[in-house]
């Protein structure tokens, strides 16, 4: 089984669902939709994406979270999570900007390592690795979700909708689909914290002050974010700054920790 022929298929997949999925954006409602094709190249681009991951752990004998290879992981979670999502809620729009991502992750891990950082996701901090990908997964995609509602709050307050922005549900609908998705992210990513804890042994032997440091403070923002909006029913522009805001901090948290280590100060 080739690694590369999985890549290379998945690759063109993720990018024509987006590219059938950007098409569509704008066409006459009476135009023939292409959702069905959209979501199919989707899945099989995770199809073939897993594929290429899990023959490749195969080869390694566990999983390398070097950083690319994390990144690629974290890609094929939020593929999967949107296309499935796409199955009962209008997130389509998302595969736009999401799907390359992906494709560009899948490929990057391919041909840049940072080192062979290869262990078997087994016990508590197996289960602290996947709970924090499935975490930083969905947090990420309620930021992008995010930026779209910032965008199109704005649009509507000045009665200008551009064309993609029009395409998008509802307001109300996407400040729902928004906390839906922070409100799970924040409880795996504390879930997270709750199993990783106890392997923490030498913080600084660890190398893990930035990333520990990072990701409490994500952690609160989000929480601030959830309490604000129970008791002060924040939504549109105020959630989607705290959204992205969050979501910043814990990509530094774990991606601008894990570069620094092992791109620029190896």
């Amino acid at each position: 089984m080739n690694v590369l022929l999985f890549a290379i298929l998945a690759i063109v997949c993720y990018l024509a669902s987006s590219f059938l999925q950007w098409r569509s954006i704008g066409q006459p409602a009476s135009a023939p939709s292409p959702k069905l094709w959209v979501k199919l190249m989707g899945a099989g681009a995770i199809i073939f994406h897993t594929l290429s991951i899990f023959v490749q752990s195969q080869i390694d004998q566990g999983f390398n979270l070097a950083f690319f290879q994390v990144g690629s992981l974290i890609a094929l979670v939020i593929s999967a999570l949107l296309v499935l999502s796409s199955l009962g809620k209008p997130v389509e729009n998302l595969f736009i900007g999401l799907f390359p991502m992906s494709s560009l992750f899948l490929a990057f891990s391919l041909f840049i390592s940072s080192g062979d950082k290869v262990i078997q996701l087994q016990g508590g901090l197996g289960m602290h690795i996947i709970l924090a990908i499935i975490s930083y997964s969905i947090l990420l995609i309620a930021s992008v979700q995010a930026a779209f509602l910032y965008v199109q709050d704005q649009q509507l307050r000045s009665h200008q909708l551009s064309g993609f922005i029009r395409a998008l549900p509802p307001l109300q609908t996407m400040d729902r689909l928004l906390f839906e998705m922070i409100w799970l992210g924040t409880i795996l990513l504390t879930l997270s914290f709750v199993f990783g804890w106890p392997h923490v042994e030498d913080i600084k032997e660890q190398q893990l002050i930035h990333k520990t440091a990072l990701s409490i403070v994500a952690w609160l923002v989000f929480v601030v974010l959830l309490v604000g909006r129970y008791i002060f029913g924040w939504r549109g522009i105020m959630a989607s700054k705290w959204a992205i805001s969050g979501t910043i901090l814990l990509v530094l948290a774990y991606f601008g920790s894990k570069f620094a280590l092992e791109f620029i100060l190896s």
